[in-house]
């Protein structure tokens, strides 16, 4: 029983790391399109430093038709298309800010019910599963409006990308079963 609590505890923070993973790629576009004179930051950069294998414009690629999925460069993107997509993200700031406050309020109260050993632990974890579902529903439902803005050939290249990711991400799983097996004689 303990067990099967530490293993969701460990994937609920998985997930709100994957999650926090995303905005944190999401946020230097929405500062880049928020002023006129400033291009989108540089492809596998991030506040000026790199990210490294798995982050934006590494082969892993990161999340969103913008970078975060390992979808669309920034740069393939025309400046009304930007326009449009900050357009979208605007519209739906105010009602994504009350969601993230809650996925971050969720995982505070975890973290600090585990680290105390006080509260219930499938109570908070619950919750950080709910907000983080909503969240994620809020960010689908922002994706897809931005899809809609894509041409067919920009869709193309979200869905090559995805390809390639699931291959590396084949491969990866493959040598480290490899890896584990040698290990295992």
């Amino acid at each position: 029983m303990q067990n099967k609590t530490i293993t969701r505890v460990m994937g609920g923070f998985g997930a709100a790391a994957l999650i926090a993973l995303g905005m944190a790629v999401s946020l230097p576009h929405m500062r880049a399109q928020q002023d006129p004179n400033q291009g989108p930051p540089p492809a596998g950069r991030m506040g000026g430093r790199g990210m490294g294998r798995g982050g934006p414009g590494g082969p892993m690629g990161s999340m969103g038709p913008l970078g975060m999925m390992g979808g669309i460069d920034p740069r393939d993107l025309t400046d009304a298309e930007r326009e449009q997509i900050k357009a979208i993200r605007d519209r739906h700031a105010d009602e994504m800010k009350p969601v993230m406050d809650r996925v971050q309020k969720a995982r505070q109260a975890l973290a600090n019910a585990v680290v105390t050993g006080n509260g219930d632990i499938r109570g908070f974890a619950q919750e950080v599963g709910a907000a983080e579902g909503e969240a994620a529903y809020l960010n689908a439902q922002i994706e897809t409006e931005v899809m809609a803005l894509l041409t067919p050939e920009q869709k193309q290249k979200i869905q090559d990308r995805q390809k390639q990711m699931e291959a590396r991400r084949a491969e990866m799983a493959q040598r480290r079963q490899s890896r584990g097996a040698g290990n295992a004689k």
